[in-house]
């Protein structure tokens, strides 16, 4: 049977969460629809002996892939070269789908052919899995339930990797690959397609339940300090993807440059957060001259008004901002 959905699980040292995880995407009414490809990144726990429970007992849904560790971007890339389904997601192994709608979501992408499929989802606390947030894939509501060019879509929120299902089709006949042995990537995964994409369909369903708080996850701020190079490197990445793209459609290119701001307000936040050390002022200083000179889209596209404050002070309430960020923090 032709499966609608590839859902790709990184899993790694996720023996706590895996199971929560993979029990969500079983609905009686959609489970032969979909495949779930649980990409075993070497855990050194029960992780993949977990997850191969499933598979033995659902096997035309659930497959373990084994290898060795490479990182989350290597379990997306070995997904897209794994998948069957028409479309793709990565939900990962210490997250889960909202299961009550799951179904609904499955026959949403049984009814559109877009490029693109863009849902809601919800912030989950780690220790109590109470709902934190509502993060909506549309903030014009009139957008929902149909497909937008990119004439539209830009001037909606970029789609974020727990929001997005995208053609399979796309990220394998375009070679669509991510950085691997990082954090952050994530970055680079919702925006690589854009340039083969012509629509997208913003789906009213909240379908993912992302999990924060968690110790030592890449979006806590220390963890960010500690893996700056690899943000860095993903950034310098998204940099290039940017200048490779110049000549493609003027409201594409406005939606990767706005995509990529977003990774360099975060480097921003990392400079802020770190204003006490040595070099830094002076690093983040080089860094907006460099992006200002080189990827003037991207510099263009930073909507924090703290960065403009910073840009228009010419950096000299650096040390009152990175205070006040330390203090809020």
């Amino acid at each position: 049977m032709d499966k609608i959905l590839t859902i790709v699980i990184p899993a790694y040292n996720v023996e706590k969460y895996i199971e929560k995880c993979l029990d969500s995407f079983i609905a009686e009414t959609v489970i032969d629809d979909i495949e779930v490809l649980v990409v075993n990144d070497g855990s050194k726990d029960s992780t993949a002996q977990k997850a191969k429970e499933y598979e033995k007992k659902y096997p035309n849904t659930f497959r373990v892939i084994d290898k060795e560790n490479g990182g989350h971007g290597s379990t997306i890339n070995r997904g897209i070269s794994e998948a069957k389904g028409k479309y793709f997601k990565v939900v990962d192994g210490d997250d889960w789908v909202n299961t009550p709608e799951f179904p609904s979501f499955i026959e949403t992408l049984k009814k559109v052919d877009s490029d693109i499929v863009a849902s809601n989802y919800y912030c989950i606390e780690d220790k109590t899995e109470k709902i934190l947030d509502k993060r909506y894939s549309a903030l014009n509501e009139s957008h929902y339930g149909r497909a937008w060019k990119f004439i539209e879509a830009v001037r909606e929120p970029i789609v974020k990797i727990h929001s997005l299902t995208v053609k399979t089709s796309i990220l394998q006949e375009n070679n669509v690959r991510v950085d691997e042995h990082c954090f952050y990537e994530d970055a680079e995964y919702i925006l690589y397609p854009i340039p083969y994409c012509t629509n997208i369909y913003y789906d009213n369903h909240f379908v993912y339940m992302y999990r924060l708080g968690r110790n030592g996850q890449s979006v806590d701020i220390k963890s960010m300090q500690k893996r700056r190079g690899e943000h860095e490197r993903v950034l310098n990445s998204l940099f290039a993807f940017s200048q490779r793209n110049n000549n493609i459609d003027t409201y594409k290119k406005r939606y990767i440059d706005s995509g990529i701001a977003l990774s360099a307000q975060n480097q921003f936040q990392i400079y802020l957060s770190m204003g006490n050390k040595k070099g830094i002022k002076q690093e983040m200083i080089d860094f907006d001259k460099k992006m200002k000179n080189n990827y003037p889209g991207v510099y263009n596209a930073v909507t924090k008004k703290s960065i403009w404050a910073l840009r228009k002070s010419n950096y000299k309430i650096f040390g009152l901002g990175s205070l006040v960020y330390r203090i809020l923090k």
